[in-house]
């Protein structure tokens, strides 16, 4: 059951979410730039709330009709934007957000959305406390 709402319906529009290669490294900064500018100076009320806390994300990736992009897997897709949300991007190489732990998720919720253009596609996430009750 979802509990209350830790950080609400970010949005990263625009790009192709990547699975692996080059554009990895490229899609994990466009990713940490948009939180980070959704949040600005609350990034740190953000990250108190989620410590410590059991969490649920909600996931929903744009991808183009018609195009390679549609046939991406929901695993390889969720990497890039959890390794964004963890502390560290890439092993001990860049920072990431620090909002969530690998022990902290409880749930998951992995959406893909087909849409007409290039232009929306992306992605956008929703953090919940994770209530069992």
């Amino acid at each position: 059951m979802k509990g209350d709402v830790l950080l609400q319906n970010v949005q990263v529009l625009g790009f192709v979410p990547a699975t692996a290669g080059r554009n990895v490294k490229e899609d994990k900064k466009k990713i940490r730039q948009a939180v980070e500018t959704k949040l600005g100076k609350n990034i740190t009320n953000v990250r108190n709330r989620c410590a410590g806390k059991p969490l649920s994300i909600n996931v929903t990736f744009f991808l183009q009709k018609d195009s390679a992009h549609a046939k991406k897997d929901l695993d390889g897709l969720s990497n890039v934007l959890l390794d964004v949300l963890a502390k560290e991007m890439s092993a001990g190489k860049e920072a990431g957000l620090d909002i969530i732990s690998d022990d902290s998720i409880y749930r998951f919720v992995f959406e893909k959305k087909i849409v007409d253009s290039q232009e929306s596609e992306g992605l956008a996430f929703t953090i919940y406390e994770w209530s069992q009750s």
